[in-house]
């Protein structure tokens, strides 16, 4: 497309964040290219590095409309981030947040741009749950039950009174993601939630309804984990203002708290059941704890940057050499202390040595495991592409 001379600035900006929707992409911008008729716009996709060519496919199209735009990330992932960066890049002060499946219905697009734009709200989102029928793209009985109760937690605990506080369909001034920026969650459970309760004082928000489409391509990613998430980001938000402590944090030391439970118990099955020393029952019960923590924690804390096949032996195997240090650390404090303070109940070093193991499980955790995103399978599905 040929460079406009006058051009017209942009006057709404889209964000998209995606992974895996390859076949959503064109359709998507057709659909803005209708609905938006008479606003100046741009759409920026915000794509993880998805193994199905969602990037090539947007390239492809910017190649012949200069109004689409791609961000493509390496070695990060996650929602709130993806609109932090596509807001930030935006050539508009009014951005529209809008999922990449479709299901969002962009013909309300222009009446959420002009609620922010007339000044009557600083964010004008879409609501699922304002129409008294069903949403369509909520066709389980289960999604419909964890919709209720995310909902029902997020107006409770963070004294809001709206319908739809957990979609991600909305329209905001740049000005309100400025403002919440320093807060924002890095777990990116509902981007909308996030820069709600982030911002001070709270924007004024507006809800229209829309309506909720059923999904055409690729896989939802509403389960029950998201309540584990709304746990975390609940946490996270009521004790910044005291400690500021990351999601991804928390979850680990959550997790390993419940390690800690498995440690002393697999110690005082080993220890009294089998009559073994206080070293070896110790010994057994920290492989045992530290098998529970990377299993969990690789399936839950790093959901995001999941090891899968080889990836979660060899994960394993990293994992446990780099915790060596702190097996044998606990090991020895643990066994330090029964010796020295023979008074004392078994359990007592025993606990001091697992604490012992869970600060070198996060910190190998962080620098080496899950630092990377893998993507192992890129490089051959692109090749099959090509091939195909």
């Amino acid at each position: 497309m040929p460079a406009d001379p006058d051009p017209k600035p942009i006057e709404l900006s889209v964000v998209i964040p995606t992974f895996n929707e390859v076949h959503n992409v064109a359709e998507i911008v057709k659909r803005l290219d209708s609905a938006l008729s008479g606003i100046s716009w741009e759409v920026i996709f915000v794509d993880d590095l998805s193994p199905d060519g969602t990037a090539d496919a947007v390239r492809q199209l910017a190649r012949s409309d200069q109004r689409v735009r791609l961000i493509s990330r390496h070695n990060r992932r996650g929602l709130s981030s993806a609109v932090v960066e596509g807001g930030l890049a935006a050539a508009s002060d009014v951005i529209a947040v809008m999922d990449g499946d479709l299901q969002h219905d962009e013909s309300i697009l222009p009446e959420l741009y002009e609620k922010v734009v007339s000044g009557e709200a600083a964010i004008a989102s879409a609501s699922r749950f304002l129409d008294e029928d069903r949403p369509e793209g909520l066709a389980s009985d289960q999604r419909v039950k964890i919709s209720n109760t995310g909902i029902q937690l997020a107006n409770r605990l963070f004294d809001l009174d709206m319908s739809d506080p957990l979609t991600g369909f909305f329209v905001m001034r740049r000005e309100v993601l400025l403002r919440a920026l320093p807060e924002l969650s890095e777990i990116g459970f509902k981007v909308l939630l996030d820069i709600i309760a982030a911002s001070r004082p709270r924007p004024k928000v507006v809800e229209l309804p829309f309506r909720f489409r059923e999904r055409l391509h690729g896989e939802s990613k509403l389960d029950s984990g998201v309540l584990y998430e709304f746990l975390l980001f609940f946490i996270e938000k009521k004790i910044s203002r005291y400690v500021p402590l990351p999601a991804r944090f928390i979850s680990f030391a959550l997790i390993n708290s419940i390690g800690i439970l498995c440690h002393l118990a697999v110690f005082l099955f080993v220890e009294r059941l089998f009559g073994a020393t206080f070293a070896v029952a110790q010994l057994v019960a920290t492989l045992a704890a530290l098998t529970f923590n990377y299993t969990v924690n690789n399936a839950v804390t790093y959901n995001d940057r999941r090891l899968r096949g080889v990836d979660f032996y060899v994960g394993f195997v990293m994992f446990a050499v780099l915790c060596s240090v702190g097996i044998f650390a606990n090991i020895g404090v643990a066994t330090m202390l029964h010796h020295q303070y023979g008074e004392l109940i078994d359990l007592a070093p025993a606990m001091a040595g697992a604490l012992i193991t869970v600060v070198w499980n996060y910190v190998a955790t962080q620098a080496f495991v899950w630092g990377r995103v893998r993507y192992p399978d890129l490089v051959s599905r692109k090749s099959e592409r090509v091939k195909s």
